[in-house]
């Protein structure tokens, strides 16, 4: 039992890894404000078929959905899902109950800044 304990830990070390490997790569081609590892593999209730979630939160994302995931997606590492947020948009999909976002929130592992930071953050145009 403990070698299969073991096992898992170290794996869901590697996707971690994996994870903080891309949010390096991104924040060398835009600016990253926090990233989190969220979903299974930060709950811990991964299988050998989950993708890494990866929520980023990021400065100057292009507005439009195609052009924002080219962004993101640009030299995407295998089993990486990423979904990325300007720190308003973050803190409107906390209003609006976003479960991933929630679940980086509780449950993140933090690669980058600090997601729960963002929301009691004023907004942009508040400032």
């Amino acid at each position: 039992m403990t070698h299969a304990l073991e096992e898992r830990r170290r794996r869901r070390e590697e996707l971690v890894a994996l994870a903080r490997a891309y949010v390096d790569d991104l924040a060398q081609r835009i600016t990253v404000v926090a990233a989190t590892v969220a979903g299974s593999v930060a709950r811990g209730d991964f299988n050998v078929w989950s993708d890494v979630d990866v929520v980023i939160v990021a400065e100057n994302l292009p507005p439009r959905t195609p052009e924002r995931m080219a962004v993101v997606m640009e030299g995407r590492f295998p089993r990486v899902q990423a979904v990325a947020f300007t720190p308003d948009e973050f803190r409107a999909a906390v209003k609006k109950s976003n479960r991933l976002v929630l679940d980086a929130i509780e449950h993140g592992i933090p690669l980058r800044g600090d997601v729960a930071a963002i929301v009691q953050a004023a907004p942009m145009k508040d400032r």
